[in-house]
Parts: C-alpha cells; structure tokens; sequence
C-alpha cells in the first residue's frame, strides 16, 4: 500500500499569547518543503548525514559492533560551536535554502517551554517557568483562544517543571471535561480547571517534578470486542531523585469532579482537604532516570499463556504475575525494568477518600458519580446551590509524606557511555498478541527502537541529537472491522529542522521533512480519565461525528511552530 504524508496547516495560536510566557518570537519562516518524492534530496541528506559523521570522526558501517560501539562518539558528544553558515555542508545548505535562510543561519531566540495536548489537539496547555496558558481550537477562525492561565507558584524560586492536560470523562454530558495538571520544582503537584483555578493541590514527595503521564485503557476505535478486559487507568509521576508515584484513576477522577462541582457552586476548592489513592516507589537501581512509562499490572491474557505451559521457565522480563511494572531510563544502566508483586494497599484506598469525601462534601457532582456508580435511579441532572455544611471532628487525611517502597530491578540494558534522555511508549491496544514497542532517544544522537516485552533493541537511527519521538496510527483499510491500525513513528531533530516519519515496526521511510528549527513535537493519545469505568457502548456514544483518526481516540502528532503555526501530519492512503 502506498502511503502519502502531508503537513497539514490547523490553526494558529496567537502571537500575544505566546508572549504571555516568554515575552519575545523569533522571526522564522515556517514554510515547509515535501521532500519525501524528490530521491536527490533524499539522496542529499543521506549524504549530509554522512559528512556529519565524517566530522565527528565516526565510521559509519551498518554492522551491529559498529553501531554499539560508541566509544569515540562519547569525544565528539558536545555541540560544535563553528558558524552554520561555514560549517554546513552544500547538501544541507542547498535544502535550507529551498525552505529559510534565516531559519538555518540564525540560531532560534526562543526559549524552551513545555507543552501538552488533549488527544483530539482541541486543547494545549503551554507552561513556560512560573507561568501556564490554556487554549482551545475555534474552527469558526482557525485560531487557538486563550480560555485561562495561571501559575501556583507560591515563592520567588518556585517554577512549572512539568504539565500535563488530562481529559476527564462526564457521564451526563457524554463528553470529556479538561484539566491541566502542573508539577513544580518544589514537589508540589497542582490541578487547575481550563480556566485557570485551582481545584487542588498535593505534595508527595519533596522534590521537582520532571514527568506527568497518564495510563488509560485503548480508544473504542482500537477496542476488539472479542478480547475485552478490564483496565485500569493510572497517573504516574517521576521526581528528579528517582522517586515514582502512581496515582489510581479512578479515585482521581472522583476527587476532580466534586472540587469542580465545588467550583461551581462557590466553593473555594484550593483550601479544602481532598485526596487520592496512590502507591510511592523509589527505584534505587538506577543513576539519573530522566523518563519512564507504566505498563501496568500484567494482564489475564498474559497469566493464560503462562499457565498453558507447565514446568516452562520463563525469561520474560515482565513476569506475568506483576500488580506494577515500568520502563526507566537514564543512566547506569541507560534501560531498566522494574516490577513487582506487592499487592498492599494504597497509602490512602479509594474507600476512605469516598467516606471521607461523602463526610466533608455532598455536592450534586459527587452524587452523580455515587448515582452512575452505584447504578442508582436517581436523577444525576437535579442541581442544588447549597453546599453542605463543614464537618469541624473530621479527621483530615495524612499529612506526612510517606517514603517510598524499593522497587526491584528485573532486567537492565547497559552501556557505561550512554545516557538515554527520553522514552515514548506507543499508543495502547486491546489486542493481546500485539508487541508494545518504545522510541527512546540518548544524548549521543541515536534514536531506538524497544520491544518492550522482549527487551531488547530492534532498530536504531543515527544523527538526530536531541530527538523528539511521536507517535501516528490510522486505520488499516485492509481490516476495518477488527479494529486494526498502522502504526508510524514521527522523529524530529531540533538542531537540524528535520522530521522523519517511519512506518512500524521494520516498515520504510514514508516522509521526511525540512521545517526548520524551534518546532516543537506534541504527541495526542489517550482516553479520557474515567473510561475504564464506562460501558463500550456509552464512550461509542461520545464520540464525536467526524472520520478524523485522532478524533476517534487514535494517535496523532502536532508541530507548533515558533510563531504559534500549528500543523497536523497527516499520513493517508495514496490515491
């Protein structure tokens, strides 16, 4: 099958809100060339890929000792300093020049900020220090609107280390609600509504925050009704001293609800006591651990396998029978495996937030998830404006931050050189048999390929220092009906404005790119928090009433550019 990958123009965010968090836009064109059908431009980015090697001192031979053996690229690790203009070669120069001069022989003036998508790309959250802006796509204008901002720094130090914007599933409306989740360098971890207010706020651990992401069950798009199981949805959190927290779903999307029906009813949230179910790791393992990914408790499917072979010894590096597993990386070992199989409770269970929630608060929101939970017949439409009366002899939940329980290692990947930056996990998928795989990106400019489940490293990419990976799927017009989809991996190189798209696993190039530097790669995936706890026939019936693959739960990539250009990749059937 033949496949064609376009840039596709979407709205635009504002200049002026931009400078809301870093005051000044450097002037870079974002005109964007296809040079996936040109072979000589391909032919010379291969060869400037070459020549950049070249200059490093590497040899670039394709044998596997070659590509492990990094030795002399740990050398020539640091950024060369000469001119661009200079130090360019004349194939990178000839496609710079098709694109923007200014964009290749000027260094980007912007700076770093952190970013976050809702899965269908209607919302982003951008955070830039002590500072955090909401939008929201209007399709009457092709512009994104400002809906809020905020900050939660609460001193002079404080900064945002970490966002993340979580959709949440509401049951009346049939529709997802957003929610922007901020991490600080203080250790505090905040929710605000879209608009901006503070809903809660909860220290864990003392220490800043570097990642938020969240686990949640595969979109009904995906959903293969013959292997339905049930999921659970988490929250994962990394402190920068190696710290994890997993946050249970399903008590966080009752805590949010009723702060926001507190909200709306004139409640001051920000000061109340409110809590959530969660469970505290410290992987001592392990040096510098920059990233990580949940997998979750093993599946039944996975425990069936291992029981329908008796006496077998399994090498498996996520043992079957694991209530948590992750993927760190870092450094020393650069990949490693955790699990476990401790099933104690939580340090607050879902049971004594309910009681404690029913005691401190019974607002029509909190009644609707009692109502919907309990299959009760009663009205989840009937409003009051009456909040309930404080309770003073409740006792408020723990207060002291509770250590963390160690963590084995079950499997590590180790080169003594290497330090991998960041790792993507690809979109999730209720077929069993599927291999989960991982993009993850060293900061020696290799970008690899992970399965997961196995362990081991299947595919490697050479010359893209400071990668950022992202993942795309679309439907498999081959299969429509058993939910299968075709997966690519997006890579983007900030220092030399390329972006590659691979087809998965071991699939050919299917597009490549010279956009240009100060892009920035946002990935939209995920179901809405709470979808574990609904029907399949009831999140069919949210969803929206368009064709498009990231409107119906599938993954999807954004570009933002440095003057707010917002493009979609866009990879369709060729005609």
């Amino acid at each position: 099958m033949q496949l064609k990958c376009t840039l596709q123009p979407t709205s635009a965010i504002p200049t002026p809100i931009l400078s809301i968090l870093f005051g000044r836009i450097p002037q870079v064109s974002s005109v964007v060339k296809d040079i996936s059908e040109d072979p000589s431009q391909e032919s010379k980015i291969a060869d400037d890929d070459d020549e950049e090697a070249e200059q490093t001192g590497k040899d670039e031979r394709d044998d596997w000792d070659t590509d492990w053996g990094w030795e002399d690229e740990v050398k020539n690790s640091q950024p060369k300093s000469a001119d661009p203009a200079k130090s360019a070669s004349p194939a990178s120069a000839t496609v710079a020049t098709s694109t923007s001069t200014s964009s290749v022989q000027q260094s980007p003036t912007i700076e770093p900020y952190l970013a976050s998508a809702s899965a269908d790309g209607m919302h982003i959250v951008l955070a830039h220090k002590t500072k955090f802006v909401v939008v929201k796509r209007h399709l009457q204008d092709d512009e994104y609107h400002a809906i809020g901002q905020g900050s939660g720094c609460e001193h002079s130090s404080e900064e945002i280390t970490a966002v993340f914007c979580i959709p949440l599933f509401v049951p009346s409306i049939r529709k997802s609600q957003i929610f922007v989740m901020v991490g600080y360098n203080s250790g505090w971890l905040k929710v605000f509504s879209e608009s901006g207010v503070l809903l809660t706020a909860q220290i864990l651990e003392q220490s800043a925050i570097i990642r938020i992401k969240m686990r949640t069950p595969p979109p009904i798009a995906k959903a293969n009704f013959r292997n339905l199981v049930d999921e659970d949805e988490e929250i994962t959190i990394l402190y920068d001293n190696g710290t994890v927290v997993s946050i249970d779903g399903q008590s966080l999307w009752m805590v949010l609800r009723v702060c926001d029906g507190q909200r709306e009813s004139g409640i001051d949230t920000s000061r109340g006591q409110t809590a959530f179910s969660y469970k505290k790791w410290d992987l001592q393992y392990q040096d510098g651990i920059s990233d990580i990914i949940s997998l979750g408790p093993s599946t039944q499917k996975e425990r069936s396998q291992q029981l329908s072979l008796p006496g077998a010894i399994s090498t498996d590096p996520l043992d079957v029978d694991m209530t948590a597993r992750f993927v760190a990386v870092g450094s020393k070992p650069m990949i490693a495996y955790y699990g476990t199989s401790d099933s104690s409770r939580p340090l607050l269970s879902a049971v004594s937030l309910a009681s404690y929630v029913v005691s401190r608060v019974a607002t029509p929101v909190f009644s609707l998830a009692k109502s919907w939970w309990s299959s009760s017949r009663s009205n989840p439409n009937s409003r009051s404006t009456s909040p309930s009366p404080y309770v003073p002899d409740m006792p408020a939940p723990p207060t002291q931050i509770e250590p963390g329980t160690t963590l084995p290692s079950t499997l590590s990947l180790d080169d003594p050189t290497r330090r991998v930056v960041q790792i993507w996990q690809s979109p999730h998928t209720s077929n069993p048999s599927a291999l989960s795989i991982a993009a993850v990106s060293d900061a020696l400019g290799r970008v690899m390929l992970l399965d997961i489940d196995s362990g081991v490293i299947i595919r490697i990419w050479k010359g893209l220092r400071d990668a950022v990976c992202g993942w795309v799927e679309i439907p498999d017009v081959n299969e429509p009906l058993r939910g299968n989809t075709i997966l690519f991996l997006v890579m983007y190189s900030p220092r030399r404005g390329l972006l590659k798209i691979f087809q998965m696993r071991h699939g050919k190039q299917v597009g490549v790119f010279h956009i240009g530097v100060g892009w920035r790669l946002l990935t939209c995936l995920g179901e809405p928090l709470g979808s574990s706890m609904v029907g399949i026939e009831r999140r069919k019936a949210a969803l929206p009433n368009d064709d498009e693959p990231n409107r119906q739960g599938l993954a999807g990539c954004l570009l933002i550019g440095p003057t707010g250009e917002v493009r979609r990749i866009q990879i369709n059937k060729r005609s």
